[in-house]
């Protein structure tokens, strides 16, 4: 046996051996060491049979943030998809106009504010976690220098009111708009949208990721303004929409047109490097075309 395969023959021993000798050691401790328990990574918001009511001042804007405690090292928040939600739609009585209706869970967690012509919602997310997240579940406080996923659900807000611009910030969680009949609906959220027999002069929902899907049904609109910058996936069923704007800037983009739609594409490119491919689906189309100047 030459004398380099005797050394590399009694390195691979030692290195098994070390490493036998090692996992008996380890069996005869009680691995206090090597235990540690992490947070829960599921807070769920226990729900109650009535709602509690937050006057807020008139607004214009609606913002959705949330709020934390100086942990933003320690936490990445996320809320479960379908599981929660902004639900807007006009009120009914006097006392629902201008009113946030929260679970009474929920109430000591929130706070308000109207600054010129925006109502900003802070949803202080530590103070939930500890509640509601691994303090209940017994569990030890997180390790400083580690990232924690906690994931959310249960949180469902109602705010009645005529004002339909909306800025959600809230990752995953879905904005419901409803019977609503104003100038304007423009909501950009980091959760889908979903708008539901509403009337407008104009509809504007943009995502973020862009991926988000992004549905309106049976609702009338005088222009629909899609930005494929902010938007990959939507469903228009059952909707009256006299033109339906495209942008973009964004170098190749297709889409698909289906169903009985009848309404004119408007195509708005951000540049003159952008291209537009239109796939035509199901029944007979007649289609006119115009061109103007992009500048126009």
């Amino acid at each position: 046996m030459r004398l380099t395969t005797k050394i590399m023959t009694g390195l691979i021993l030692s290195i098994f051996l070390i490493s036998l000798l090692f996992i008996i050691g380890y069996s005869f401790t009680d691995r206090k060491n090597y235990r540690r328990k992490y947070p829960n990574n599921t807070i769920q918001i226990p729900q109650a049979e009535r709602q509690t009511g937050i006057n807020v001042a008139s607004y214009r804007v609606i913002a959705l943030e949330t709020e934390q405690s100086g942990t933003e090292n320690l936490y990445h928040y996320f809320f479960m998809d379908d599981a929660n939600g902004l639900f807007i739609q006009p009120a009914t009585t006097a006392d629902a106009e201008n009113t946030l209706f929260v679970p009474e869970t929920l109430y000591d967690f929130i706070s308000t504010q109207t600054t010129n012509d925006t109502l900003t919602i802070k949803i202080n997310l530590d103070a939930l976690s500890e509640k509601y997240g691994f303090m209940e579940a017994g569990n030890s406080k997180p390790v400083p220098g580690i990232l924690y996923g906690a994931s959310i659900s249960g949180v469902n807000l109602y705010l009645h009111t005529s004002n339909v611009d909306v800025i959600n910030h809230l990752n995953e969680m879905h904005t419901h708009i409803s019977h609503m009949e104003t100038d304007s609906i423009k909501i950009y959220a980091a959760g889908k949208i979903h708008i539901d027999s509403c009337i407008a002069h104009v509809i504007e929902p943009l995502v973020k990721p862009y991926y988000l899907k992004v549905t309106v049904k049976n609702s009338v609109a005088k222009e629909l303004i899609l930005d494929l910058d902010h938007l990959n996936d939507w469903d228009i069923d059952n909707c009256e929409i006299a033109a339906r704007k495209i942008t973009t800037s964004k170098r190749y983009n297709d889409i698909t047109i289906t169903g009985d739609e009848r309404e004119t594409i408007v195509w708005q490119p951000k540049n003159n490097d952008v291209e537009l491919n239109l796939k035509f689906k199901g029944n007979a189309a007649q289609i006119t075309y115009e061109t103007q100047s992009i500048s126009d």
